[in-house]
């Protein structure tokens, strides 16, 4: 006996493909209507964040005041790299227009848009990192601080008690803090230095 081949290639699959290019562009352009006001919101918002007082301080290179000098120095060489870079990528752009193998003039611009993209995450590795080397130096002053509090305490302790052994104790007390003291001064003229 023969075999049978059944195949169900009824109205259905036909309706099938007649609803679906339809569904799809309806989807894109919800998708599309979203992109756009998520874009023109996102834009709006970063406009308002910065004021002229904020834009004025960035120009005017505020945000590098507690960098070290060497780190200024590197942030302004890969600064000067990525306004060079976009200069070339918008001559590659004039290009792209009257050009006959554009791949290789996009493949260009995609190459430089990376490099910027890498040099500004070096850029934000740097000031990471001075934001870290700050905080640092600012708990260390403050916990100097708190230690000279305690070492003013111990110094009243000492003069007041009658106790040999318990001078003794605030004596060791005290230089221990002391030691603590000159370790966290080390430290913070480490990474004061420029």
């Amino acid at each position: 006996m023969p075999a049978r081949i059944v195949s169900n290639n009824g109205g259905d699959s036909n309706k099938k493909a007649t609803k679906t290019p339809t569904v799809e562009k309806a989807k894109q352009a919800d998708i599309a209507q979203e992109m756009e006001s998520v874009l023109t919101n996102s834009i709006s918002k970063s406009s308002e964040s910065f004021s002229n007082g904020d834009r004025a301080q960035f120009y005017a290179g505020h945000d590098r005041l507690n960098l070290q000098g060497a780190s200024v120095e590197r942030v302004r060489e890969l600064q000067e790299e990525n306004d060079h870079l976009q200069r070339e990528i918008s001559a590659k752009e004039e290009e792209l227009v009257n050009c006959t193998d554009p791949l290789s003039i996009l493949a260009d611009i995609e190459h430089r848009k990376i490099i910027i993209a890498r040099n500004t995450g070096e850029i934000l590795k740097i000031y990471l990192r001075n934001e870290e080397r700050i905080k640092r130096i600012n708990e260390l002053e403050a916990h100097n601080s708190r230690i000279q509090n305690e070492m003013m305490e111990m110094q009243g302790r000492f003069i007041s008690t009658k106790d040999m052994d318990e001078k003794t104790k605030f004596a060791s007390e005290f230089f221990i803090l002391k030691s603590e003291i000159e370790r966290n001064l080390g430290e913070i003229t480490n990474l004061s230095q420029k």
